[in-house]
């Protein structure tokens, strides 16, 4: 099992293909198993997927921190002995890429995000919600809320999708604990200062237009200050758009990064 010790933590990693490295860095209550649309689209990469702290097989103890997420991302490429890589982030590891490359510049050639903007009020009092009732409520029946806010209409136009999905979420054998998902909100809410401003790559956002957790706007927002940046709409999909849209989030990718 790849994995490597970054201070008190435990990272677990896992490469795929072959060509110029490619890190991917997934978002909240995810881990290196939620790129699976995108991974046979992304040709002539060697794939690297980290699971951050408190999702899949990365294990430490304690409160977790956003910068100590950002360090494991770093001491990743430090243990496979790479000098810059290109990177994609969704949510949380979109913001986790913009930190990685604002506090490494040399170490991030090109980043794209999908889904990442700022937080609103709304967003906040939601997953401190979902973080309460996960301990409280059946596991397929918080998945179920969950996707609300992560899916568009025609998720749901089957009711037997939408259950198949919240089963095999529940079974999936490295699902987050309710513990390890409060530990990522409570990070979430104590937040990271980042310069933005020091981003040196270029870098590409991605954003769905039916986007309930980070709209285009919020996408915006939090982008504002990078000195050079590309903001694309992937129409008709929400906040997982890598699964609603793989196709089209493929494409703005491997146009990007060529």
């Amino acid at each position: 099992m790849p994995e490597f010790q970054n201070g008190a933590a435990t990272v677990h990693y896992e490469i795929l293909g072959e060509g110029r490295p490619l890190l991917l860095i997934a978002g909240t209550a995810s881990d290196g198993a939620s790129w699976g649309p995108l991974l046979e689209l992304l040709p002539d990469r060697q794939l690297i997927l980290i699971d951050n702290r408190g999702s899949g097989r990365t294990r430490v103890e304690g409160p977790i921190e956003l910068t100590e997420m950002v360090a494991d991302c770093a001491a990743l490429l430090d243990h496979l002995g790479l000098e810059r890589v290109e990177v994609i982030g969704h949510s949380l590891g979109g913001f986790l890429g913009l930190a990685l490359a604002a506090s490494h510049p040399t170490r991030v050639s090109r980043l794209v995000t999908i889904g990442a903007g700022t937080i609103s009020p709304k967003a906040r009092i939601l997953f401190r919600d979902l973080s309460r009732l996960y301990f409280t409520v059946p596991a397929p029946d918080w998945f179920r809320l969950l996707y609300q806010w992560l899916f568009s209409t025609p998720f749901f136009a089957d009711e037997a999708n939408v259950a198949a999905a919240a089963a095999a979420s529940t079974a999936y054998a490295h699902r987050q604990s309710p513990g390890d998902f409060a530990r990522q909100v409570a990070a979430i809410d104590r937040g990271m200062i980042v310069d933005l401003s020091s981003v040196a790559c270029e870098v590409l956002a991605l954003s769905g237009d039916l986007d309930l957790l980070a709209p285009p706007g919020a996408v915006e927002e939090l982008h504002g200050k990078v000195p050079s940046f590309t903001h694309e709409r992937i129409a008709n999909a929400a906040h997982s758009l890598h699964w609603e849209a793989p196709a089209a989030v493929a494409r703005e990718i491997n146009a990007f990064l060529r």
